[in-house]
Order: C-alpha cells, then sequence, then structure tokens
C-alpha cells in the first residue's frame, strides 16, 4: 500500500506514532516504559543514533557490546505498548524484550532484584483483543531462559515466574486511590486474586507485550526490576541501578540468541 489510508496510516514508509522509518530499526529491540528511560541506557550503547520522541516514544538505535540494538520506549499500558510493538514488527523488529519495573508479591523477591516473565495473566483490554487473533500470554521460552542464564553470569538474581498485568496503577493495585486524609481505603482485594492465580509480580504491560508480539509473529519476552515489595511494603528509591542491568541482562540475552541462530545457519 503505497497511499495514506484510515486503515493503513504510514506515509513514505514511515509510521504515524514513533518518531523513525525504514533502516531505522534493529532486529533485537528492547522496550522501557518511560521515554526518559531510553535516554538514560543510551548512554550505555555506542555509535547511537537518536530519532527524538513523539508522544510517549522515544527511539535510539546504537550498538552494546557489538550487537546492533534498538531501545524503544512503550508509554503506560496496553494501548500505547501495542502501538510500538505494531510499527516496531512492521519496520523489522524481530524480537522485542520489555524491560520495566513491578511490585513483588512474594516477601523473598526482594527490590533489586529481577524476574524473567514466563506467563502473564491479567486484565487489560488490548490483550484480550488480541487473543482472538492468536496471541497467548506465553513468553519465549529461548528468551526466558536466556534471561535468567544471562542474569547469573552477570551475579545478579533473575527468578522466571508468573506476573498479572492490569490497567489500573491504583485500584486494580490495591493502592488509596482517594485522599490522602480520607480514612477510607481499597477492598485490598485485587493482590490476594493475583497470588491464588500464581502471581509473583503486578504490572502493566506484560501481557500486551506477550500477547500482542506472539499474534502478529514477534518473539517477546519480559524481564522485570522489582522497584516495590507489597508483602513487605518496601520501595526502591533509586531504580537507575536497576535499569542499567535490565540492559546489561537483556542485552547479553540477545547475543546468546543471535549466536545461536548464527550457529544452526
Amino acid at each position: 500500500m503505497t497511499n495514506t489510508s484510515a486503515a493503513f496510516p504510514w506515509k513514505g514508509g514511515r509510521p504515524p506514532h514513533l518518531p523513525c522509518g525504514p533502516g531505522d530499526i534493529a532486529q533485537n529491540v528492547l522496550m522501557p516504559g518511560d521515554p526518559d528511560r531510553v535516554l538514560l541506557l543510551a548512554e550505555m550503547l555506542e555509535d547511537v543514533t537518536n530519532f527524538g520522541r513523539r508522544r510517549e516514544f522515544a527511539v535510539v538505535t546504537g550498538d552494546f557490546e557489538g550487537q546492533r540494538l534498538t531501545i524503544c520506549s512503550s508509554g503506560i499500558g496496553g494501548p500505547s505498548t501495542e502501538i510500538a510493538l505494531v510499527e516496531l514488527g512492521i519496520l523489522g523488529a524481530k524480537r522485542i524484550i520489555r524491560i520495566g519495573g513491578m511490585s513483588s508479591l512474594v516477601a523473598e523477591y526482594a527490590t533489586g532484584s529481577f524476574v524473567a516473565v514466563n506467563h502473564a495473566i491479567g486484565y487489560t483490554g488490548t490483550a484480550s483483543a488480541y487473543r482472538s487473533a492468536g496471541g497467548k500470554a506465553e513468553a519465549s521460552p529461548r528468551i526466558v531462559t536466556g534471561l535468567v542464564r544471562a542474569a547469573g553470569e552477570l551475579g545478579l538474581i533473575c527468578r522466571s515466574g508468573r506476573v498479572a498485568s492490569t490497567d489500573s496503577y491504583y485500584l486494580a493495585q490495591d493502592r488509596r486511590y482517594r485522599p490522602v486524609d480520607d480514612e477510607r481505603d481499597t477492598a485490598g482485594s485485587f493482590i490476594d486474586n493475583y497470588r491464588a492465580q500464581g502471581a509473583i509480580g503486578v504490572e502493566m504491560e506484560s501481557e500486551t507485550i506477550i500477547t500482542v508480539g506472539g499474534a502478529i509473529g514477534l518473539e517477546t519476552g519480559c524481564l522485570l526490576g522489582i522497584h516495590g515489595n507489597r508483602a513487605t511494603d518496601d520501595w526502591l528509591e533509586d531504580y537507575a541501578p536497576t535499569q542499567r542491568n535490565l540492559l546489561r541482562i537483556a542485552g547479553r540475552a540477545f547475543s546468546s540468541i543471535d549466536w545461536e541462530l548464527r550457529s544452526r545457519a
């Protein structure tokens, strides 16, 4: 399709949302939520091209330990994450790993450690729509294994596990959503429900990443740094070291996958 249309609003091969075009995107992509984290992580790359920012989407491509890598922010929640995934896929991405934060639901998963998501349960509308197109909330086993192995090689703690994703940051994560001086509180039942379904953490994008990615033919996974622990009420004040370690772990996992693919060729 060469002409812009309502059904496919691209122009000159450029997407309507991401600030980039043909040839700008590497096959391996990391997706943090916050566009400011794209710039934080770009400092760890070499030969970087910064394509700028449009809305919640910031995009850079550079070299990390000898491999080409794109970092693209997803924004918060399912709708903006779907937009980034679809446009990245059309632009040539093959493998995408979400790198972001989550709240642990169990005391033994401490802040500052990591989880490689193997399955996501959730209440996100975007993922529900893509399930009808064949998407399943199951991460690529190769990516999960690669993330856990890479973390171990770097001396970092990373477990695999199931997480819950929700479109709600406050109510559906049992946070206070009324004024602080209001004595009423939430019912506190959402987290108990997630735990009952085997979730060890809660966040907002993994179900969308894995389900949409699977439906459109991408190999996907999620590596989450634990920013908060709802069992102990601990909160990680300085997240920058955790974010940088997310890149180190995921970058190494991508390298091992690329080596595996080359050895099979």
